[in-house]
């Protein structure tokens, strides 16, 4: 009998599906600010809210807890993360050391055509208006870059962190006019690349990141305190 015609995995198909749409609800409403820092998310609520089961709703929020963007405490529920300026340096010591070693495997690896696709994410970037835009492009131009590392639990390890920091990220994007600084990097790190000069385009990363990261732990404390 297939799949499609046993009851039971077409429940648990059904269940994925719905799980994974509440994840991709909550998670954009956290990163666009729907849900703030320390608001409280009551299973029941969303259940209701989305049509689903509370099982459904548990096992969205074991995921979006998993990548940072819940908080589950005992007798107190689930509420949204609050952005923290030592989670974010955590993440950006994290990202420096993955990613630096991705691009160390990658660059023997590149062709013409991963330069022309670099290349084109970010012109594309270049003309972007909008914060999701940006945020998407820049995700894209990185993904890019490590994809030739084919190492492929690398690459998982990195979109994780990647999707744990865009929040951080965003906050520094709409606070800050840092996509210009990063952006003038961007292109640098694609330029060392091409002429395979693996350790300056490593080292050119690694700052790349860390700044990010710097940039971003003050703007958090200088929020925390006004």
């Amino acid at each position: 009998m297939s799949d499609t015609d046993n009851p039971q995995a077409r429940r648990h198909g059904d269940n994925r599906s719905a799980a994974t749409l509440v994840i991709d609800e909550l998670r954009t409403a956290i990163l666009h600010n729907r849900l703030a820092g320390g608001e409280r998310v009551r299973q029941d609520a969303v259940a209701t809210q989305y049509g689903v089961s509370q099982m459904i709703v548990r096992e969205a929020f074991k995921q979006l807890t998993a990548e940072g963007f819940l908080k589950a405490e005992p007798r107190r529920g689930v509420s949204v993360a609050v952005l923290s300026a030592d989670e974010a340096w955590e993440v950006s010591q994290l990202r420096a050391l993955v990613e630096c070693q991705a691009l160390r495997w990658a660059i023997p690896n590149m062709v013409r055509a991963d330069f022309i696709q670099c290349q084109d994410v970010l012109d594309a970037l270049d003309a972007a208006s909008s914060v999701d835009a940006k945020i998407s492009l820049n995700a894209r131009f990185h993904a890019q870059l490590y994809t030739p590392a084919r190492r492929p639990k690398t690459l998982e390890l990195i979109e994780n962190l990647r999707m744990n920091f865009e929040r951080y990220l965003r906050f520094t994007w709409e606070e800050t006019h840092h996509s210009e600084q990063s952006q003038a990097e961007h292109r640098s790190i694609l330029e060392l690349c091409k002429i395979r000069d693996t350790e300056r385009a490593c080292d050119t990363l690694r700052k790349h990141i860390l700044a990010t990261g710097d940039l971003l732990v003050e703007s958090l404390n200088a929020s925390q305190r006004l």
